[in-house]
């Protein structure tokens, strides 16, 4: 069993592929052209500071830092180093091109840290990576769901249901989780399904890598650093539909906000604490908008699918009287995972590969702009071109 940090780095680098080899393009450029000196490219200095933001946690000196690069949807390189004596790190000989992205990761007590992703803008000379590390703890009290998304579609009998939890952390210490004395890897949180749920599927690693099953659904292992929403979860089922049917949902974590996206075919929702937020449009379709929550560590959701009986107000009344929820349910529903998973059959395979790397960039994006690591002309910029991949790529 390979641990956490390195099952993840080698899911994000199994869905990349590189470019196919351009040698015989080179020899043949050399039996050509005359021999002249090639321009040398420019150097970007790669710099970094790995602090620690526990209370009194220290930075070992021979924590490795490895860098990454890619261009477009593509990983050019890998380069290893070491800090030095000041926690700091550097890279040499590096002349990464304009539009190419870095970050900088590091694992400290078997949790993996990474700083954000930084784009090489022009005449970029220099790009600074800080990574913050943290002490670990087992205690999961600063545990809390901040953003829950579900997406709800009907195909015949059957419902298609996704969940998308963003989950953060309170406190000064990386979340490792609880040793389960029927797993053989501490959990950290623990997720459970309806009973008739059919169809478990992830968006990224499954059962037996970073998820175990369990009775009653699945347990997480990914460790949960300090943060607003430092881990996310996303995945589907489905399970059979009759009208009028509850559907209840607990958690292991309190939840601050849950934002429900139901698929505009002739159904509603309606539960107890559940506020409906309008119609709104999808890259997709339109849908119906609810917003539930908070809920505490354990109390349900519940709700009720029933066949619609008054036409849902549209317009903008989804963006209305939620604040910064809203704004969330906005970004993630114009994201194509979002869109994907409402739509989709219950016999579909996951997210297409060519659609989920850009929704999970545009994910990533969401969550940085609201953190306030990107200002908002890039975030709009970046975004924009996204989406536009995503779309094209959909239509393939």
């Amino acid at each position: 069993m390979k641990p956490p940090h390195v099952s993840r780095i080698t899911h994000y680098a199994s869905r990349i592929t590189h470019y196919a080899s351009r040698i015989t393009f080179y020899i043949l450029i050399l039996l050509t052209i005359g021999w002249s000196p090639h321009p040398q490219e420019q150097e970007i200095a790669i710099i970094g500071q790995v602090t620690n933001g526990t209370p009194d946690g220290t930075v070992p000196l021979d924590l490795p830092v490895v860098l990454h690069t890619f261009s477009g949807m593509e990983e050019t390189g890998v380069y290893t180093t070491t800090l030095t004596s000041d926690g700091s790190f550097h890279f040499d000989g590096l002349a990464p091109q304009e539009g190419d992205i870095l970050t900088a990761r590091v694992v400290y007590q078997d949790v993996m840290y990474a700083s954000d992703f930084i784009t090489l803008e022009s005449e970029q000379r220099e790009i600074s990576l800080p990574v913050t590390i943290y002490e670990t703890t087992q205690n999961p009290s600063t545990i809390q769901i901040t953003q829950l998304h579900m997406f709800i579609s009907s195909a015949g009998e059957r419902i298609q249901m996704g969940e998308y939890y963003l989950i953060g952390n309170t406190g000064g210490r990386a979340y490792t989780g609880i040793q389960d004395p029927e797993a053989e890897r501490p959990v950290t949180l623990r997720f459970t399904l309806p009973q008739e749920a059919e169809g478990l599927e992830f968006d990224g690693p499954g059962l037996g890598e970073r998820f175990l099953e369990s009775e009653d659904g699945f347990s997480d292992t990914e460790p949960i650093a300090p943060g607003n929403a430092t881990t996310e979860v996303f995945f589907s089922y489905h399970f059979p539909y009759r009208e009028g049917m509850e559907v209840e949902r607990a958690f292991d974590a309190p939840v601050a906000s849950i934002v429900i996206l139901l698929s505009d075919e002739g159904l509603e929702m309606e539960g107890e604490g559940i506020t409906p937020g309008g119609s709104m449009d999808t890259q997709m379709g339109p849908a119906l908008s609810y917003t539930a929550g908070p809920l505490a560590a354990g109390e349900p959701l519940v709700f009720r699918l029933v066949e619609r009986t008054v036409e849902p107000v549209s317009g903008e009344a989804a963006g209305q009287g939620s604040g910064g929820t809203a704004i969330g349910l906005v970004a993630l529903a114009a994201a194509v995972a979002a869109s994907y998973w409402m739509y989709r059959s219950p016999a579909a395979g996951p997210i297409p590969a060519r659609a989920r790397s850009l929704a999970e960039q545009i994910a990533a994006l969401d969550i940085d702009f609201e953190a306030g690591r990107v200002t908002e002309r890039a975030y709009r910029k970046k975004r924009k071109s996204l989406k536009r991949q995503a779309r094209a790529s959909l239509k393939e």
